[in-house]
C-alpha cells in the first residue's frame, strides 16, 4: 500500500510544528525535560487549547475535534519531529480507557470528570508477585458489599502501573473465576489497595506496583460486561501502541535531520563527515528506517481507521518496527556525533534511554512478533 499524507493532516503537520516553535521553544527552554518545573505542563496544555490543538482526541460529543487514528498519528508524528520532548503535553490524552464507559451512569460518574480533567485513571495490566511471593492472576470475586448490593472482591497484584501514584482510579483486569475477564475501576485509596515503592525507570517516568486485598468494588464500576474484559483492554492497548509508534516514527526522522545537519557541518579534517563513505553508509541505515517505519506506521493508521481485520495485526507490527528502528537510529546518530552524544543532558543521550525503553513498553519486541504471526496464521495469506 502506497500512502501519502492528505492535504488537511500536512496542514496539520506544519501548523503543530509552527505552534511548538513559537509556543513551546520559547517556554522550555533550558528546562530539563525529565524534571520539568510544577505547572510547565499545564500551561503548554492551556496555549494549546488556545491554539486549537489540545482536544484532537476528544470526541465531537464532548466538546473535542474527534480524531480518528489516522489524524491523531500524524498530530503526535508531528510534535516528535519537532524535537522538543516536552512538545507532547499539547495533545491531549482523550477519555484513554474510561472511553468504555458506556452507560449513562457511568459517563457521568466516570468519562465525564476524565474529560473534564477533573479525574486521572492509570491502567493496571500487568501481573506481579503478590506480597506473600505468590504468582497467581489478579482475581475478582463476586461478593455481596457491606451495602447490600452486588459486586466484586478483588485480590491480587499489578505492577508497572504507569502514573498510578497520581491516578486517582485504576482500571484494572481481573479475572472472575468461571466466566472470564472484567475491567474495574478501583479508587486508588479504596480499601484493601496498597501500594508499592514508586519505581523510576531510565527514560524518567515513573511505575507503581498495586496490590489489592479483598477490595470491594461496586457492580456500577464494571466497564462493559464480565467475560470481555480482556478484547476491551487490548483495545486500548492497541491504540497505546499506534500513539508509540507515531512517537517513534516522528523521533526518527528528527535523528535523521538532527544527524545530517551535524555530518554536512564543518569538520576539524577540513570536509564534511558526509565526504566519507562509512559515513554515508550508516547515514542511509538511519535513512531507510525512517523510510520502513513511516511506512508501517501509516499503513496501520490507515486499517485501524477502516477497522480492518487484521488492524491489530498491522498495529503491532508498526509499534514493534518504529520501536526497533528508532533505537537504532539513536546508536548510530551517536556513532556519528562522537563523544559529545554521550554527554548527559545530550538530546541524543537522553533519547538512547527513552527509546530503549519503547522497546518493552505497551508491548516488548518479542511478544509482538510472535502476535502478528499468531494473527497471520488465523486469518492466512490474505492477511498479508
Amino acid at each position: 500500500m502506497q500512502f501519502e499524507l492528505t492535504p488537511d493532516l500536512t496542514d496539520l503537520q506544519s501548523r503543530l510544528l509552527e505552534f511548538v516553535t513559537e509556543q513551546i521553544d520559547p517556554l522550555t527552554d533550558g528546562v530539563d525535560p525529565e524534571s520539568p518545573p510544577p505547572g510547565l505542563r499545564r500551561e503548554i496544555a492551556r496555549r494549546s487549547e488556545a491554539a486549537g490543538f489540545y482536544r484532537l482526541a476528544l470526541p465531537e460529543s464532548d466538546g473535542g475535534l474527534g480524531g480518528g487514528p489516522r489524524l491523531l498519528t500524524a498530530a503526535r508524528e508531528a510534535l516528535a519531529l519537532s524535537g522538543n520532548p516536552l512538545a507532547s503535553a499539547a495533545l491531549g490524552s482523550g477519555p484513554g480507557i474510561m472511553r468504555l464507559a458506556d452507560n449513562p451512569e457511568q459517563r457521568e460518574a466516570l468519562y465525564e470528570p476524565i474529560v473534564r480533567g477533573e479525574r486521572r485513571a492509570a491502567f493496571a495490566f500487568t501481573e506481579t508477585l503478590r506480597p506473600d511471593g505468590s504468582r497467581k492472576p489478579t482475581e475478582a470475586i463476586r461478593a455481596r458489599l457491606d451495602d447490600g448490593s452486588d459486586g466484586f472482591a478483588v485480590s491480587g497484584a499489578k505492577g508497572f502501573v504507569t502514573g498510578g501514584a497520581d491516578s486517582d482510579w485504576l482500571v484494572v483486569v481481573a479475572n472472575v473465576p468461571e466466566e472470564g475477564t472484567a475491567l474495574l475501576v478501583i479508587d486508588r485509596d479504596a480499601p484493601g489497595v496498597s501500594e508499592g515503592e514508586l519505581g523510576a525507570s531510565i527514560d524518567g517516568s515513573t511505575h507503581s506496583p498495586f496490590f489489592f486485598d479483598a477490595v470491594p468494588v461496586p457492580g456500577s464500576r464494571l466497564l462493559g460486561n464480565v467475560g470481555d474484559g480482556m478484547p476491551r483492554a487490548m483495545q486500548n492497548i492497541d491504540r497505546m501502541r499506534l500513539g508509540v509508534a507515531a512517537e517513534c516514527v516522528g523521533w526518527t526522522r528528527w535523528v535523521a535531520r538532527t544527524t545530517l545537519q551535524r555530518i554536512e557541518g564543518p569538520h576539524r579534517s577540513g570536509q564534511p563527515l558526509a565526504e566519507q563513505q562509512q559515513v554515508q553508509a550508516i547515514f542511509a541505515d538511519i535513512a531507510a528506517d525512517s523510510f520502513a517505519a513511516r511506512a508501517a506506521l501509516y499503513q496501520a493508521a490507515e486499517a485501524r481507521e477502516a477497522d480492518e481485520p487484521t488492524a491489530g495485526t498491522q498495529v503491532a507490527a508498526a509499534k514493534w518496527l518504529a520501536s526497533e528502528c528508532l533505537h537504532r537510529s539513536v546508536d548510530r546518530a551517536i556513532q556519528l556525533h562522537g563523544a559529545q552524544a554521550l554527554l548527559r543532558g545530550h538530546p541524543l543521550e537522553r533519547l538512547y534511554r527513552w527509546s530503549r525503553s519503547l522497546r518493552i513498553a505497551e508491548g516488548p519486541t518479542e511478544l509482538l512478533r510472535l502476535t502478528v504471526t499468531r494473527h497471520i496464521r488465523q486469518n492466512g495469506p490474505a492477511a498479508l
